[in-house]
C-alpha cells in the first residue's frame, strides 16, 4: 500500500526567511508594481517585526536574519517615494495608517510614516534653503548700496525697469491693454530685454494684435535658441492668466530642450493654474533636477519652494482630462 509523503513542516524561521526575501524583492521592484503590491509591503514589514521578536524571545540566533532585515529596511528607504506614488490609489499612507486596528508606532514601524518624514525633510530643506538666501540678501544690501554709488545704474535701465514694474502690476489687475502702453515705453527704454518682449509678444496676442507680435517674435527668435524664447514666453502667458497657451509652449520648450529647467518650471506654473496639484509636482521635480544638472541653484530653489507649498495643500487634485506632465 503506497505511503502518502507527508508535508514538510514550515517554522516560524522559514517564514521570516521567506519574508526577507520577498520583501527585498518588492522593494526594489516597486515602480509600477501597484497599490496592493506596496500596501502587501508594508504588511510583510510588519510581519518580519513581529517574528523577530517571538523568535528571539525563545533564544533563536537570528544574527543573520537581522541582516537581512537592515538591507530590507534600507531598501525601502531608498524607495520611499515609489512606495508612497504606488499607494496613492489607495489614498496614500495617511488613508492606510488611519485604516490600522491601532497608530502604528512613528519609531518602531517607521514605514507607515514615510509620508510625514518626507514632508518634514522636505520642510527643512527648504528652511535651510531660505535661511542661506536670506543671510546672503543681508550681506549684499550694503555691498548694493555701495555698488551703485560707484558704478550708478544706466538710466535707460531704470526707466525701463519703472515702467516693466507698472505693466506687472497693471496685467495682474487684467488691464492689458494699458500693460502694454508701458511695456511698449519699456522697450524704447531698453529694445534688447528678453522678459519685455516676451510679455509684450504674449499681450500682443491675447489682445487681438497678432500683426503687432510677429516682429516681437522674430527678434526673440533670432536672439535665441528656440527653447529659451518658448520658456520665456510661457512665463508670459502664465502671468497673464492663459494658462492653456502657457502649458503648450512649455512642452515645446522641453521637447527641443530637456536640459531647460525654464520649462518644466513654466509648465508647473501653468498646472497650478489648471488646478492639477500631481501634474504641477512632476513638473516641478523635473526641474528641479534639470536646474541641479545645470547649476541653475536659484531655479532649483523656486522648484522646491513650489512642491512645498503644494504639499501643505490637504490633497493633490488630478482632474481625468489632466495631460501628462512634460517629460513624463
Amino acid at each position: 500500500m503506497a505511503r502518502s509523503i507527508p508535508r514538510q513542516t514550515r517554522t516560524q524561521a522559514d517564514e521570516l526567511r521567506d519574508l526577507l526575501e520577498a520583501s527585498y524583492t518588492m522593494a526594489v521592484n516597486l515602480r509600477g508594481a501597484g497599490a496592493d503590491q506596496a500596501r502587501a509591503l508594508l504588511h510583510h514589514l510588519d510581519r518580519i517585526l513581529e517574528l523577530l521578536s517571538q523568535l528571539e524571545a525563545r533564544g533563536a540566533d537570528l544574527r543573520a536574519e537581522r541582516v537581512r532585515w537592515r538591507e530590507v529596511q534600507g531598501a525601502v528607504r531608498r524607495h520611499a517615494g515609489e512606495l508612497r506614488a504606488e499607494l496613492t490609489p489607495l489614498g496614500g499612507l495617511k488613508a492606510l495608517r488611519e485604516a490600522l486596528p491601532s497608530r502604528p508606532s512613528p519609531e518602531e514601524r517607521w514605514w507607515w510614516w514615510l509620508d510625514v518624514t518626507a514632508q518634514k525633510n522636505l520642510r527643512k530643506r527648504i528652511i535651510i534653503t531660505v535661511a542661506v538666501i536670506a543671510g546672503i540678501l543681508t550681506l549684499m544690501l550694503g555691498g548694493v548700496w555701495a555698488f551703485n554709488k560707484l558704478f550708478p545704474v544706466d538710466p535707460q535701465i531704470s526707466i525701463a525697469y519703472e515702467h516693466k514694474s507698472n505693466a506687472d502690476n497693471l496685467v495682474l489687475a487684467g488691464k492689458l491693454r494699458e500693460a502694454l502702453t508701458e511695456l511698449e515705453a519699456a522697450y524704447r527704454a531698453t529694445p534688447d530685454d528678453p522678459d519685455i518682449l516676451s510679455m509684450m509678444a504674449a499681450l500682443y496676442d491675447l489682445t487681438d494684435q497678432e500683426a503687432k507680435a510677429l516682429p516681437v517674435l522674430r527678434q526673440l527668435y533670432d536672439a535665441y535658441p528656440r527653447s529659451i524664447v518658448d520658456s520665456y514666453l510661457a512665463q508670459a502667458y502664465n502671468a497673464a492668466g492663459a494658462a492653456e497657451k502657457a502649458l503648450a509652449l512649455a512642452k515645446q520648450a522641453v521637447e527641443e530642450d530637456p536640459a531647460n529647467p525654464q520649462g518644466y518650471l513654466a509648465a508647473g506654473m501653468a498646472y497650478e493654474a489648471r488646478g492639477d496639484a500631481k501634474a504641477a509636482m512632476d513638473a516641478y521635480l523635473k526641474a528641479a533636477e534639470a536646474a541641479r544638472a545645470a547649476g541653475d541653484y536659484e531655479s532649483e530653489a523656486f522648484a522646491k519652494i513650489r512642491l512645498a507649498t503644494l504639499l501643505q495643500k490637504p490633497a493633490l487634485q488630478t482632474p481625468e482630462a489632466a495631460t501628462a506632465s512634460p517629460g513624463g
